[in-house]
């Protein structure tokens, strides 16, 4: 019963951090700019760190909430693409400190955050070792990867096939990884959401326009789309290829365009939701350590006291790793200002 009722505070708490302060703007001026995006951070964040409570602690409710957890991480990967699109084009100058300014933004919280994973251990009376400092995570290295293809694509290919030759290399990758390893290696499907960004980047004048026209049909199709496909997801999920890759892709692709149809007409934001935008990549790093410290300190407690104190564990965690890497990335700045991720 106290489970229940946590976790259905949790989905209440979680649907008015979106709608808080939510305003109808049919200009389409406010459309996924840094409010509005970091809404979404925030929200989509939180719903990863569902999926990956540990099995003693789930329940059908958090499994329901992070059943869809992937497309928060498609999500990411769209976010930073879109987001180094826009950086090119407007400063095209500033390609040429591409990798002093990307690198320092995602590797140094990686380092703080391991460190703190590595005093929890040696806390709880694990090993740890020296070069688990340096350790990046799955998703830190696809990024890396897609900055890299990013970065090749601007250098070599003319202005008018960047894009195309970012999507087509992101695209050989996810798909060659997939074929490559049998027990279907996880972010190929996301990492298509940095297709979505470029294009986004690319078109989002078009889009915008596009809502304009009958948006609010527009919307409900594109829900039912999206529900359509969800429900077709559960179904064949586990089919290789056309289930656990394609179809997956394509709802992941629904749900986005479905939230991005929205807010050409609907701005989110609010103190809360931006402020755990700023954090949302370090709750990625952090959140396993808060798990582990209470899997260490409180064994045994129920599910939704679990998942609610690593919620806000994390947060804390996470605003740490923030503050401590907005005071040592300057270093890296002396001379360059530094883009956001």
């Amino acid at each position: 019963m106290l489970t229940n009722l946590i976790m259905t505070g949790i989905a209440l708490s979680l649907g008015g951090m979106l709608l808080a302060g939510a305003k109808y703007r049919p200009d389409g001026g406010h459309f996924f700019d840094r409010e509005n995006s970091g809404a979404m951070r925030g929200f989509w964040c939180l719903i990863i760190v569902l999926v990956h409570v540990p099995g003693a602690y789930q329940n059908g409710l958090q499994d329901m909430l992070g059943s869809f957890a992937y497309v928060g991480v498609t999500f990411f990967f769209m976010t930073s693409a879109y987001g180094l699109r826009l950086a090119a084009e407007t400063r095209p100058e500033s390609m040429a400190f591409f990798w002093r300014n990307r690198l320092p933004k995602l590797l140094v919280p990686c380092v703080l955050s391991n460190a703190i994973h590595m005093a929890l251990y040696a806390a709880a009376g694990s090993r740890v070792r020296l070069w688990m400092l340096l350790g990046i995570g799955g998703w830190v290295r696809w990024l890396l990867v897609c900055y890299l293809f990013f970065w090749l694509s601007d250098r070599l290919l003319p202005k008018k096939w960047r894009d195309w030759g970012v999507c087509g290399l992101v695209l050989v990758f996810s798909l060659g990884v997939y074929l490559s390893k049998p027990e279907r290696t996880t972010w190929c499907p996301e990492v298509l959401g940095f297709v979505w960004g470029i294009l986004l980047s690319r078109w989002k004048s078009s889009f915008v326009n596009w809502t304009a026209r009958k948006w609010l049909p527009k919307c409900g199709w594109l829900c039912l789309l999206a529900g359509i496909l969800g429900v077709g997801y559960l179904a064949g999920k586990g089919v290789p290829f056309w289930g656990d890759y394609v179809l997956k892709i394509a709802l992941g692709a629904a749900i986005l365009a479905f939230m991005l149809t929205l807010n050409g007409k609907i701005s989110i934001g609010n103190r809360a939701s931006r402020k755990l935008g700023d954090i949302s990549y370090e709750v990625y790093l952090m959140h396993d350590a808060a798990f582990f410290s209470l899997e260490y300190l409180s064994p045994g407690v129920s599910s939704g006291v679990f998942i609610l104190t690593s919620l806000l564990l994390t947060m804390i965690l996470s605003l740490i790793v923030h503050k401590v890497s907005a005071w040592i990335l300057p270093i890296f700045n002396k001379k360059q200002p530094m883009l956001q991720r």
